[in-house]
């Protein structure tokens, strides 16, 4: 912020200096609030989702209430809450994202990467081994982008072929779990509402692919339209807000490279003529509660899922909301896991960065944990997991059905991998 002072001095004048030098000083209260551990605080600001955060934090039993005692969804969400409450309470930052330069950094610096991929991707054919590449191509994200400057390319290698695209996201990555043609066949589905629901992770790079996976659903008529779910404030320093939409945009169109820009100008006719859209903004996605809480806690929000015929849910911390935070068996169904939260069908793709893990054949974790002990937290190994809505079956033909009771108290509990305890909540 200090560094960005000038800039906003010759916006907002010299009094914003007052904000600055406030919100500075809240944040290192913070801090320390953080290192003694202290209980959390409620909301007592212009916070348009403080009786949500208050209600969640008076019920919390009193022993999870501090920053070290509280489970990792809650502490984790709680701070970056704080963080921006102290914008929102100011008197000209209220809007200000301290954390759009890493975003828009980090796009600008993968220029090579988003050439080579828009150029292999402009004219894709409709076919299910093409939708799996960009599916695993948007899977590993930023790695696709750090990998293409050390891959060692041969002399039949063409940057402008997609398998060779997807060859080079797939090096040193293994997939757990793969139901991309579960994913596929739920696309191609007649009958039901065309739209989809995408839950965004990060900015930069990461939303370029996104981007490009989304473009080709439309131009396919995989979905009619695609719904955009971005946070409603900056969190968690890289994820996607509706500004960082729109700045990917323009960035794009302006871009000196043909391609680029000739890209950039096509995503906004898509979004100009509502074939992608930014969906409703909603606190829910910027809340402490997992995901199956969300009929009772946001409705509208559920409601709104429901009209779609797929969800796909990108990244970790999407997917840890989705599991509740606990420590499942790693063999657990992912039908099980999400404990009822079934609006509509629902795919999640992450890179496994933590403990949180299910739907691995029986005997999986125990064996990668004797060949790499970082398994769980390096990033290096994927899931895309699939399950039907309640009221859609979209399975392979032949397959046996995975439904569970749609009520929670009539399913098995899991128990940890860590301890005989059920269902260990990650502190």
């Amino acid at each position: 912020m200090h560094s960005d002072l000038p800039k906003l001095v010759e916006k907002y004048g010299v009094d914003v200096g007052k904000d600055v030098k406030q919100i500075v000083d809240a944040i290192e209260r913070l801090k320390m609030e953080l290192n003694r551990d202290r209980q959390f605080l409620l909301f007592h600001g212009s916070e348009p989702d403080k009786s949500e955060w208050n209600a969640f934090l008076t019920e919390l039993p009193r022993p999870k209430k501090t920053f070290f005692r509280a489970c990792w969804l809650h502490a984790e969400c709680y701070l970056y809450r704080r963080i921006f409450s102290f914008f929102e309470n100011s008197r000209f930052l209220h809007n200000y994202d301290c954390f759009d330069h890493l975003k828009q950094e980090d796009l600008m610096i993968s220029d090579a990467a988003m050439k080579v991929l828009a150029q292999a991707t402009r004219d894709l054919p409709k076919s299910f081994e093409n939708f799996s590449k960009l599916l695993r191509i948007n899977l590993w994200g930023n790695h696709f982008e750090m990998q293409l400057g050390a891959y060692p390319f041969g002399a039949e290698d063409n940057l402008k072929d997609i398998n060779v695209l997807a060859r080079v996201a797939n090096i040193d990555k293994v997939l757990l779990v793969n139901d991309s043609t579960l994913v596929w066949n739920c696309l191609l589905k007649p009958g039901q509402n065309g739209t989809v629901d995408y839950i965004c992770d990060n900015g930069g790079f990461e939303f370029f692919t996104d981007m490009v996976l989304l473009e080709y659903m439309v131009d396919h008529n995989l979905a009619t339209q695609v719904r955009l779910h971005v946070k409603a404030i900056p969190w968690y320093i890289s994820d996607l807000t509706r500004a960082d939409v729109e700045w990917t945009m323009d960035y794009l169109v302006r871009h000196e490279d043909e391609c680029l820009s000739a890209v950039g100008k096509k995503w906004a006719r898509l979004m100009s003529s509502q074939k992608i859209v930014i969906a409703p903004t909603s606190y829910f996605w910027t809340g402490p509660q997992p995901y199956f809480v969300m009929v009772e806690s946001d409705l509208e929000l559920y409601r709104l899922l429901t009209d779609s015929k797929l969800a796909i849910f990108k990244g970790d911390l999407n997917y840890r909301k989705l599991m509740g935070d606990y420590i499942w068996d790693s063999a657990e169904e992912f039908i099980t896991c999400l404990r009822g939260f079934r609006p509509t069908n629902i795919c999640a793709m992450r890179a496994v960065k933590c403990e949180v893990v299910c739907g691995l054949p029986e005997g999986m974790a125990d064996s990668l944990l004797r060949s790499d002990h970082t398994w769980m937290i390096s990033g290096s190994y994927g899931l895309i997991q699939y399950t039907d809505s309640l009221k859609c079956s979209c399975a392979l033909a032949g397959e046996e059905s995975s439904d569970k009771p749609e009520h929670w108290g009539a399913l098995v509990p899991a128990r940890s991998e860590r301890s005989s305890a059920v269902l260990t909540p990650l502190l």
